[in-house]
């Protein structure tokens, strides 16, 4: 319960404003859009590597999808599939 309150109260103090703070925009931080990744952030400007890891990053999430599908599909014929007991 103390849990569900801390988020609660967390939650309403963000909606209400309390942990305003002043936003500039992109163009006043001379950054694009996207650029969270600070100092160690990398943009590639090879198309080609820029191709490769774009396609690397869509198949490690339908690897992922994939992965959780299984799990589901074990869970509906009642096995565990964290745990297999092998029965």
């Amino acid at each position: 319960t103390a849990g569900w309150l801390q988020i609660m109260l967390t939650t309403c103090m963000m909606e209400t404003g309390y942990f305003i703070f002043e936003y500039q925009g992109y163009g006043a931080l001379d950054k694009e859009p996207g650029d969270i990744g600070g100092e160690g952030w990398i943009r590639y400007d090879d198309a080609s590597t820029k191709t490769f890891k774009l396609n690397v990053e869509r198949q490690n999430g339908r690897a992922a999808m994939l992965g959780v599908t299984g799990c589901l599909v074990h869970e509906l014929l009642g096995v565990n599939a964290l745990y297999p007991t092998g029965g």
